[in-house]
């Protein structure tokens, strides 16, 4: 009987263990957050981490392509300011938690994941 309330109790603590590694590792940021970033311009770099395809078939404005599985070859290039502050998002908020890892493992210090751009209330651009 006892070992059947440790192995309860065991469980719930990895369950809750689970949740706050997930819950805090992939934070987004709101849908207002990043209205109200872009509607004060500030100085950040909105990046799109899906397809060209993808990308040319509706983004938000102002955002950049950089594919996520390019971050390690063009990350360089494109985001030269480790600095500054870069907020991703993809279609699902799949990649956009992939690109995020890796910018960190690449030495970017202020790294945001807005999720997917289904989550986008705002219109596309083409």
């Amino acid at each position: 009987e006892p070992m059947k309330y440790i192995l309860m109790i065991a469980l719930v603590i990895g369950g809750l263990f689970m949740f706050m590694q997930n819950g805090n590792a992939n934070q987004t940021m709101t849908y207002e957050e990043l209205q109200n970033k872009l509607n004060a311009k500030e100085n950040f770099v909105l990046l799109d981490v899906r397809t060209q395809e993808e990308f040319d078939a509706g983004h938000i404005a102002s955002a950049v392509l950089l594919p996520y599985d390019e971050i390690e070859l063009k990350a360089a290039t494109v985001l030269p300011d480790k600095e500054k502050e870069i907020v991703l998002y993809c279609r699902s908020g799949r990649r956009s938690a992939i690109a995020k890892k890796a910018l960190v493992e690449l030495g970017y210090k202020d790294v945001e994941d807005f999720g997917g751009v289904n989550r986008w209330k705002g219109e596309l651009v083409k």
